[in-house]
């Protein structure tokens, strides 16, 4: 029996080495490995880009947000943060405290990276997750910030109902999308074309389709009563709070 079961072992290990299926698990390992480093490079070219060229894109938001919420203290969850761009601009010119929340570990990568080069180390932290299931409680939260990122969640009503679950009474939340000003945007063309490269914001597209969606009733569908969409050349955005 012993012998048998050696044999077929033996014959097993055999004919598992001419499948073809093995063969391309073989083929599909480069493949991966490929989809990894063209996913880090992309992440490390908006991060560039997000740290260079388009950071008066994010200062000009965080002072409109400011103006706009006029909270300054308590604590700020940036949603779908990236790099944490949007919170790192705020945190210039405020005294709030930064949760980044994203989806992408390799984002969140940066924005660990950048609270340690803004010495916020006491003042912020990551935090991987979904919108449509924050995980923080309710009432928790005095500031939501989102730009770039509602264009892309697969059920915005849901992220939405969930911001305005952790939002305190008298918390706001500023979520949308856009390219800055005329004015940042003709700014961050005019540095393209001295580098040399195709200017990529002449024509103001906010984010595809994603910001053409109907908000004032995936707002109302999630009985969310208190908000306001602002939408003006500097793209759209949606002003909730409690």
């Amino acid at each position: 029996m012993k012998t048998s079961l050696k044999h077929l072992s033996i014959c097993t290990a055999i004919a598992l080495s001419f499948n073809p299926f093995n063969l391309l698990l073989a083929d599909d390992i480069p493949k991966a490995e490929k989809k990894a480093k063209d996913k880090t490079h992309r992440v490390d070219n908006y991060d560039k880009n997000a740290m260079g060229i388009n950071a008066p894109m994010y200062d000009y938001y965080a002072n409109k947000i400011k103006e706009t919420t006029n909270i300054t203290q308590g604590v700020c969850l940036d949603v779908g943060s990236g790099g944490g761009y949007m919170g790192l601009a705020l945190s210039k010119i405020t005294d709030l405290d930064f949760i980044f929340l994203d989806i992408s570990k390799e984002a969140l990568k940066k924005a660990d990276q950048h609270i340690k080069e803004y010495h916020l180390e006491k003042k912020a932290k990551t935090l991987l997750a979904n919108v449509e299931s924050i995980p923080l409680e309710d009432n928790s939260i005095d500031l939501v910030i989102s730009r770039g990122s509602i264009p892309f969640w697969e059920h915005p009503e849901k992220g939405l109902a969930e911001i305005y679950r952790v939002l305190k009474v008298g918390g706001k939340a500023y979520v949308g999308g856009g390219k800055g000003s005329p004015e940042i945007r003709a700014a961050i063309d005019k540095k393209l074309q001295e580098m040399g490269k195709e200017p990529r914001m002449n024509k103001h597209k906010v984010h595809g389709d994603g910001m053409k969606r109907d908000y004032a009733q995936l707002l109302q569908s999630v009985e969310i009563k208190n908000f306001k969409i602002h939408q003006g050349d500097d793209g759209k955005w949606i002003e909730m709070w409690k």
